[in-house]
Formats: C-alpha cells, structure tokens, sequence
C-alpha cells in the first residue's frame, strides 16, 4: 500500500492513492487556506470509515437497516508530546433495537485502521533529494 504526496503551495498537499486525489492544508488561523483536511482529521476518517464499512457490511448481512447509519470519531489533542489520544467512536444506527446494538459492539473488530493505532507500530522516515522511482535498480 502506498500514497504520495505532491506539494501544491503553503501547506496544501494533494495525496494520490491509485486513481484517487485529496487534498489536504491547515486551518487559516494556522497561516494555511483552509482548502482540505488537515492530516490529523484524515486519521480520524480513515478510523472512522474503517469502522463504518464494517458495521454496514455486518448490518448488510444481517438484514438489519443501514439507513441513516453514521459514524463518529472524535479525539483530544495533546501538547507533550504534540499528538491525538483518547480517540471515540460512536455508531449511530438508528433502527435497532438495544439488543442488536449491544451485539453489534461485541463483534467489532481490531481492522487494519485500528490496529495501526492502537499498536506499538514502528515508524521510520528517510530524505532524499530523488524520487526513489526514479533511481534505477
């Protein structure tokens, strides 16, 4: 799995993952133009939406309703160290009875998503002045 990210100007990056292209800045009070999500909320919607596609396909296979359904993430910013913790994930399905949503709380599973988050997960960066595509083997 791979993305790149091509700066545009300031702080917007627009990241290509296969056919598909987001573009991501800061907040104008952070000196940015406000034009895209900031890379901390696409963390909270690639938890977010991981956790909703399985909820609509564990509510599909049932044959229970998936109308309506929405997913909220929420997280606290930290200042030391400068990161997102206390993450929350509310499911909203409405149509269910208390039952069907207890259930379904039990079978949530740890995704790949969350799994990135919530596990010690070793990160390496590196710089070069070349694309490493563009070096020859």
């Amino acid at each position: 799995m791979e993305i790149t990210l091509q700066h545009v100007e300031g702080a917007q990056f627009v990241a290509e993952a296969r056919q598909h292209r987001v573009l991501v800045d800061q907040p104008a009070e952070d000196g940015a133009t406000d034009h895209g999500m900031t890379p901390a909320e696409l963390l909270l919607v690639a938890l977010g939406s991981c956790v909703g596609q399985y909820v609509a396909q564990y509510l599909s296979l049932r044959e229970l309703p998936t109308e309506g359904l929405l997913v909220r993430v929420e997280a606290e910013r930290t200042a030391r160290p400068l990161r997102l913790s206390g993450f929350h994930i509310a499911i909203i399905a409405p149509g269910l009875t208390e039952r069907q949503l207890r259930a379904l709380e039990k079978t949530l599973p740890s995704g790949l998503v969350q799994n990135a988050v919530l596990r010690d997960n070793p990160l390496s960066v590196s710089a070069t002045s070349m694309y490493s595509g563009d070096l020859a083997p």
